[in-house]
């Protein structure tokens, strides 16, 4: 049998949601790692000069920065959220109550997801 004869399943796209915590500490890093596993998302790092360029690879659906990396740049995190179809998420820089993360990665995930084509409903 060849190659074209064999039957060979149609592979699909997979959609891993995706939050980008952006020149995170390691207590904001950790808490959003924390935050993720409850809303079943992956979590990848980046520095901020770095953020665009990931940001355009991998299309997060939440940027999550400290508030002063953010208050740093404003409109160009915001422009970069735009472009990628996510949100963005400042964190404070008191403790981080990674149930209270939790719950604004997720309401900021659906949001981001209903911007996006493929979102089914």
């Amino acid at each position: 049998m060849s190659v074209e004869e064999a039957e060979v399943p149609t592979l699909k796209k997979v959609h891993i949601p995706l939050a980008l915590v952006v020149g995170g500490t390691d207590v904001l890093i950790a808490a959003v790692g924390e935050a993720a596993l409850g809303a079943q998302v992956l979590v990848v790092e980046c520095t901020a000069a770095d953020a665009p360029t990931t940001a355009a690879q991998m299309r997060p659906l939440v940027l999550v920065l400290p508030e002063d990396v953010y208050a740093a740049d404003r409109e160009g995190y915001d422009m970069l959220a735009r472009d990628v179809r996510g949100r963005v998420l400042a964190v404070g820089a008191g403790a981080i109550d990674p149930a209270e993360l939790e719950e604004e990665l997720r309401e900021l995930m659906l949001e981001a997801e209903r911007d996006r084509p493929s979102f089914p409903g």
